[in-house]
């Protein structure tokens, strides 16, 4: 199956300041150049230095593992402002990875889009619950989770592989309790 088990929305998700859509072939230039952000590499899993070809690669995962979006201006969708993804996670859940290019931190854009997929993973995809981790040492991520509605459920000790180093991880929880 395609898109980690989910239906692809109808239209972009959307609450009026930032917007969630497709990823298209002309996104790979902007999906190289926030991937070269050494933050980026440093808490995540892209590879550094950051190539097409590791841009294209990303593309396609997002269509085969998981339901993959562009995070983009409401009101101009060709400009990225980041990445997110929902993956399948089994009995009822699903779990939530981001990024968002240095020059969109600190507007929010990663607590509204975090917030807009949660939301519709609960709402429109019947999950029970979405979760995502962050490393203990990335305050600005669990910022981004707890604004978004998240609550921070825990420390799991290395349990993040990234480029071959455990790291701790504070895992955060949504669920449709938590949205009213």
């Amino acid at each position: 199956m395609t898109q980690g088990d989910f239906p692809r929305p109808e239209r972009p998700l959307t609450d009026g300041v930032v917007a969630l859509r497709a990823w298209r072939e002309e996104d790979v230039p902007a999906v190289v150049r926030i991937c070269q952000d050494p933050e980026i590499a440093r808490f995540t899993r892209v590879p550094s230095p950051y190539t097409e070809e590791d841009a294209r690669g990303f593309l396609e995962r997002h269509e085969e593992e998981e339901l993959g979006f562009a995070i983009v201006d409401a009101d101009d969708h060709d400009e990225v402002l980041g990445s997110i993804g929902l993956r399948d996670d089994g009995e009822g859940r699903g779990e939530l990875g981001y990024l968002v290019a240095a020059r969109a931190r600190g507007r929010g854009v990663a607590s509204r889009a975090v917030r807009l997929l949660a939301e519709w993973a609960m709402t429109e995809a019947g999950r029970a619950r979405v979760q995502l981790y962050t490393r203990v040492d990335n305050p600005a991520s669990q910022r981004a989770a707890e604004k978004a509605g998240f609550r921070r459920e825990g420390v799991l000790r290395a349990y993040m592989l990234l480029k071959g180093e455990r790291h701790d991880a504070v895992i955060f929880g949504m669920t449709s309790e938590d949205l009213a």
